[in-house]
């Protein structure tokens, strides 16, 4: 009966141990966030320091495969820290910038962190940072960027071995 017992106490230890797929297959996408009222320059999003500007949509799109993907549980952040005024908004997402905390050179980040996943992978977990430079009017932009709709991509870096 002792014997049952002690293999009734193991049992549930070599069940987490164990694993029915490779963790290291990580979904392999790229995620692209689409804003209106903005502009991107570079690795840039501009944006007018008194103006509203909108997050309209973000995707994903799978690398080297045709299978689904999509990205989930987001949570924002703004300049470092929680953001849940825009965590609990559904897209498009309106962001005040004369709301937003901006810093005197007018630097911002939009960060977000996010779930991963596509179909026949592990699931993942993912940072992403939006530099945003905050300029006073549109005569600040840079030479040849206007205001419209812009869109930002994060390209996967993920090594295939």
């Amino acid at each position: 009966m002792k014997k049952i017992l002690y293999l009734l106490l193991v049992l549930p230890f070599a069940m987490m141990i164990s694993s029915c797929s490779s963790d290291n297959d990580l979904p392999n996408v790229n995620v692209t966030m689409t804003f209106d009222n903005a502009a991107v320059d570079g690795n840039t999003l501009y944006v007018l320091q008194d103006s509203v500007f909108s997050l309209t949509g973000i995707s994903t799109q799978t690398v080297g495969s045709d299978k689904s993907s999509t990205i989930a549980n987001i949570k924002y952040f703004w300049n470092g820290f929680p953001a849940p005024s825009l965590t609990w908004s559904p897209l498009p997402m309106e962001i005040n910038m004369a709301n937003m905390p901006v810093s005197e050179s007018g630097k911002c980040q939009l960060g977000l962190d996010a779930t991963l996943l596509e179909v026949d992978k592990s699931i993942a977990y993912c940072t992403l940072i939006v530099p945003i430079q905050a300029v006073a009017s549109v005569d600040d932009l840079p030479n040849g960027v206007t205001l419209g709709t812009a869109t930002y991509t994060f390209t996967s870096s993920q090594s295939s071995k």
